[in-house]
């Protein structure tokens, strides 16, 4: 399907990895109606509004939502211009960062996923004997905006002509809507909504154009995904060759090329990880078919933790806990593994989603979990993370906290108002509202944390969740806004379903007298690298072979 500007503000706007609670469903038909292709004009100045969320290896990434007026704006140059863009994609042959677009998926676009990768690269690299790996610096982080129109039009005619609204430099205006977004600042691009993905492949592809270029007569083979690349070579000098032809060409898009990362090896080192397959065959081993739980059951899940503390690799864990679901376990074993899963929640805290999903999916499916422990773990892990602005974890301790049925007290309250991203307050907003919160001044103390433009600052999530719910300061309303970036507000729409059900009751088939036999939906998320949904279909045929897939739900 042709890209669509509605489409990447309903199912692209908000970062991945949030809870299904979070909707932009609303925000479409209360956007202004503007009488030119573009909403955004001088005075409309926005501000990024960001989420702190873990990573693989105990590292953090910083997602951010742009108010959605320039989301519009950007979807409305991607349908008017995407012929063109197309060009420019076709001039970077060894790019993998391919877009699917979806009309009816979580996202609006996605791109080939990390699965896919060791197969593209043995097809792509198996005539060479070395290989260069390399990836940008803190690539959406270092984005230069200017950057996106010499992509498109090439440097020189860019910098002749810098007018935004410029008929033969059109890319100016692409430039124009992603700095008003934030600040008017040129440096660096959100990280989260599906079009910054087009806007890192537009800057990515005039990379690999200029880096062919310098190439001259023998231009390289290799695989990019995203900015993460792989160069074949025959010899050692010619990964050499092709690495400052690289630097030369990410610096003349005021790139810089990420020095621990880059490393000229043996070709067959970079096909693949073994671990998911080690992993896999594992579990399925001791686990399958259904057996009481012994010392050997247990050995394998140390093994899973000791695998991931010796690679400094959460990763593993979520790899783990998604094998487990996909073979459909955690009925015959939830004895031994609801510990195994409270300890991953615990001890890893970029798995804590995951198992969200598992004891929210039981909850839902009226299956037997200990309360008391869930509770303890939610609540321990918002107070902790909390206090340190996590805020993916503490988002998914209190929607967990919501399927658990259980109140906030006003110890966590005061912790998550504090220090927590607007986005994660507009949800509790709604613990206030639907009393699960014991804190009768939650409301106004949500209130006093806004600063700066309450309409399209970075506070814009929490006051339009004050506003949908009649709780606005008075005194917003005097503020200087323009009126295109009110509108949302004006029309108090909301973007959280306090009501929506976990994702995989939603897309696990359709409509059926049965729940859903599994609890992690098909997330196949662009931020999440421990994702291996190739191997999906394989799991669902053993499954089958071991006739697991009539796994009854307790009466």
């Amino acid at each position: 399907m042709p890209i669509s500007a509605e489409l990447l503000i309903r199912n692209g706007l908000f970062p991945e990895t949030l809870p299904s609670v979070y909707t932009a469903r609303a925000i479409w038909a209360a956007l202004p109606v503007v009488a030119t292709p573009y909403a955004v004009g001088g005075p409309a100045v926005g501000q990024l509004c960001n989420y702190d969320s873990s990573k693989r290896g105990g590292l953090r990434r910083m997602f951010a939502v742009p108010h959605p007026l320039f989301i519009r704006d950007q979807g409305v140059f991607f349908e008017r211009h995407w012929t063109t863009l197309e060009a420019c994609f076709a001039a970077a042959p060894g790019s993998t960062s391919h877009f699917i677009m979806d009309g009816a998926g979580y996202r609006h676009i996605r791109i080939t996923p990390h699965s896919e990768l060791p197969r593209i690269r043995l097809t792509s690299l198996s005539r060479f004997t070395f290989c260069l790996t390399a990836d940008v610096s803190r690539c959406y982080y270092s984005i230069y905006t200017h950057s996106i129109p010499w992509a498109i039009h090439g440097k020189a005619a860019s910098k002749l002509d810098t007018n935004s609204n410029s008929a033969t430099v059109f890319g100016n205006r692409l430039d124009y809507a992603v700095r008003q977004a934030q600040s008017r600042q040129t440096l660096g691009i959100p990280v989260g909504p599906d079009v910054s993905k087009v806007i890192a492949e537009i800057v990515m592809s005039g990379v690999d154009k200029r880096m062919i270029e310098l190439s001259g007569g023998q231009p390289p083979t290799y695989v990019r995904h995203v900015d993460d690349y792989w160069i074949g070579g025959h010899s050692h000098a010619e990964c050499e060759r092709y690495l400052a032809n690289l630097r030369l060409a990410l610096n003349d898009f005021s790139l810089d090329i990420n020095e621990l990362k880059t490393r000229i090896v043996s070709t067959k080192l970079v096909f693949g990880e073994k671990w998911p397959s080690q992993i896999k065959d594992a579990i399925t081993q001791k686990f399958l078919p259904y057996r009481d739980a012994d010392a050997d059951s247990v050995a394998v899940l140390g093994m899973i933790v000791e695998q991931a503390v010796e690679n400094n690799d959460d990763g593993i864990i979520k790899r783990a806990i998604r094998v487990f679901d996909r073979l459909r376990l955690w009925h015959g074993h939830w004895e031994l593994l609801e510990h195994f899963l409270a300890q991953c929640a615990v001890q890893f805290p970029h798995s804590f989603d995951y198992v969200a999903r598992v004891v929210a999916w039981r909850i839902r499916t009226g299956t037997p979990i200990n309360r008391d422990l869930w509770i303890d773990i939610a609540r321990t892990t918002a107070v902790h993370d909390g206090s340190l602005g996590r805020d993916s974890e503490v988002c998914w301790a209190i929607w967990l906290l919501k399927e658990l049925g259980s109140r906030l007290p006003r110890k966590i309250t005061d912790v998550i108002a504090e220090h927590a991203s607007p986005l994660v307050l507009a949800f509790l907003v709604h613990f206030a509202r639907h009393r699960m919160a014991s804190d009768r001044r939650l409301i106004e103390k949500l209130r006093d944390r806004v600063e700066g433009d309450c309409f399209a600052g970075e506070y814009w999530p929490l006051t339009l969740e004050l506003y949908h719910l009649h709780e606005e300061d008075a005194n917003w309303a005097a503020a200087g806004t323009v009126p295109v970036l009110r509108s949302l507000h004006e029309n108090r729409i909301s973007i959280i379903d306090w009501g929506a059900r976990p994702r995989v009751f939603e897309t696990d088939g359709p409509a059926r007298r049965r729940p859903p036999s599994r609890a992690i939906e098909n997330i196949g998320s662009d931020y999440a690298e421990d994702e291996e949904e190739k191997e999906e279909e394989d799991e669902d045929a053993e499954a089958a072979d071991l006739g697991q897939l009539g796994d009854e739900f307790p009466c």
